[in-house]
């Protein structure tokens, strides 16, 4: 801050405009473009007003609705009825002066004027010219005129003159803060938005209707003037064309010539089309929104996740592996380019979209800092290599799957941390099978978690029952466990139960005066409940 002034105060000594007044125009300018707290503040308002991601405009969203109900509430019931003077009072200067106070903020928040006034100044400065403050100023206001008349500010500045008491006239504003509705309720918006994104056809289809309508009306006006009592004037006849084209038939205009009755068959023919073609716009539009509103929400359950696991195609090895995680309540997200796999994991309610992994941009809405883990599970090993290349840069560990065997130094290369060949594990183990088919039969009981047998890793906390400790004097039995090994963090590699693993060295039934410490990893097998438990234990242990 102190050195943002001090250049401030150079800059002005260098080039210091001959009015006081603008001098300190331009030195609030430059305060405010330094000040931390300012930005944060207007940052702060600016999601509260705009971002529908920000925790706190839900809240703000359902108390201005609230508001706006009570105030259209007062207004019918003071129409029949007395109301309190509490009650008169509220309306008018709390209710009124919250919207005020909105409407305010957000013309605040709509740019900053400070900018402006800065890239005048330089510009002056560099150019040798004096600064121009009317061009400033001219700026500014049509900067802020062109947020004042947008529809939503319209409606904010009308909901506001209700307040103003001396004219009474102005209390049938009141009816404009329903339309402020719109602003609070996500599910209008979207209703708009889609209804915008068809203009041009719904246009067209406007343009048509009242086309027709106004034939429809001058001819069954040339029949019917003379016949029909009902029929008085050209507006009458366009009235009764409208009525027909709608299918509404209210009945109290009806033809009585001829010709009139084979024009009004036309018509409703014509209005059945333009009714199914409108249905038909409308239909489009929000099947288009739909697949829109589905990436918002994963999107949105994607920030709302921590150690996320990216799921790069829905293979068949994805749809088991998404099936384990879901069991062990393990957050993660199916990032598919195939529609039909993608509405297979929503099935299955796991959360998925459809979208280009490869994609930065695609990415940063996923909340990428969040992801622990990438698991690259095509069918395609072309596609699994450009997928590991391309996510390589977000330095995550990545799992790849490889349907050749010979393209697991490529994948390496590529940046995936692991590879896996699914035909090789799956001879491996039809090879268990024929030669002992027993230790097959526990194998598959562990993967698949018959009777509840797991295998499962356990973390060596620090000052829990575990650090410190040796082999020997812990009790597995007692937690009903078997030790398989210990993943040692430095383990030494002269013993022959070890070998190298991820820089790491694993002891596969490791001696009894081994000692664990701080960040080791014993991998037990025994029942879930009883890895539960004693996970559990060196946990609470370690508080």
């Amino acid at each position: 801050m102190k050195k943002a002034l001090k250049k401030t105060y150079t800059i002005f000594k260098t080039h210091s405009p001959k009015n006081a007044i603008i001098k300190l125009f331009i030195a609030f300018a430059f305060y405010l473009d330094s000040n931390r707290v300012y930005k944060r503040v207007k940052r702060f308002f600016w999601r509260l007003m705009n971002d529908d991601t920000f925790v706190y405009k839900k809240f703000f969203d359902s108390f201005m609705l609230i508001l706006v109900l009570l105030s259209v509430g007062i207004l019918l019931y003071d129409i029949e009825h007395e109301i309190h003077p509490i009650l008169e009072d509220f309306d008018y200067y709390f209710i009124t002066g919250v919207f005020l106070v909105e409407y305010i903020i957000r013309v605040w928040v709509y740019n900053d004027i400070h900018k402006i006034i800065i890239q005048e100044y330089e510009e002056s400065a560099f150019l040798g010219r004096e600064f121009n403050f009317f061009k400033v100023l001219k700026e500014i206001i049509a900067k802020k005129w062109e947020y004042i008349k947008t529809p939503f500010a319209i409606i904010d500045f009308l909901a506001i003159l209700p307040g103003y008491r001396p004219l009474r006239i102005f209390r049938i504003f009141v009816i404009f803060r329903l339309f402020k509705i719109v602003r609070y309720l996500k599910s209008i918006n979207t209703f708009i938005e889609v209804l915008s994104n068809k203009k041009f056809e719904l246009l067209i289809l406007l343009l048509a209707v009242g086309f027709v309508t106004f034939i429809g009306g001058a001819v069954i006006y040339v029949f019917e003037v003379h016949d029909n009592p009902k029929i008085d004037n050209l507006f009458d006849a366009i009235y009764w064309s409208l009525i027909t084209i709608s299918t509404v038939g209210y009945g109290d205009i009806t033809p009585v010539t001829p010709e009139g009755k084979i024009l009004t068959m036309i018509l409703i023919i014509f209005g059945i089309g333009f009714i199914s073609f409108a249905t038909s716009i409308i239909a489009t539009a929000f099947a288009e929104k739909l697949e829109q509103l589905k990436a918002e929400r994963v999107v949105r359950e994607a920030k709302s996740m921590e150690n996320i696991y990216l799921i790069c195609g829905y293979s068949n090895e994805a749809e088991i592996l998404c099936e384990r995680f879901k069991k062990e309540n393990q957050d993660f997200i199916v990032v598919d380019m195939n529609e039909e796999r993608v509405n297979s994991a929503v099935v299955r309610e796991y959360i998925a979209m459809k979208g280009d992994v490869t994609d930065k941009e695609f990415l940063k809405k996923l909340n990428f800092d969040n992801i622990s883990k990438i698991f690259v599970l095509t069918n395609d090993d072309i596609a699994n290599a450009f997928i590991i290349l391309s996510l390589r840069y977000l330095k995550k560990e990545i799992i790849a799957l490889a349907n050749d065997e010979r393209n697991i130094s490529k994948f390496q290369k590529a940046g995936a941390t692991h590879v896996v060949v699914p035909t090789t594990v799956t001879a491996l183990l039809m090879a268990e099978y024929v030669g002992h088919p027993i230790t097959f039969e526990v194998i598959d009981a562990i993967l698949t978690e018959k009777r509840n047998a797991v295998i499962d890793e356990i973390i060596v906390i620090e000052n829990s029952i575990l650090d410190g400790k040796i082999i020997g004097e812990i009790d597995f039995d007692r937690y009903k466990l078997i030790l398989f090994g210990v993943l040692k963090k430095n383990g030494s590699n002269l013993l022959n139960e070890t070998f190298k693993l991820s820089n790491k060295h694993f002891y596969f039934n490791p001696p009894f005066d081994l000692k664990l410490d701080a960040g080791d990893i014993i991998v037990v097998m025994g029942y879930s409940v009883s890895v539960n438990y004693f996970k559990y234990l060196v946990e609470r242990s370690s508080v």
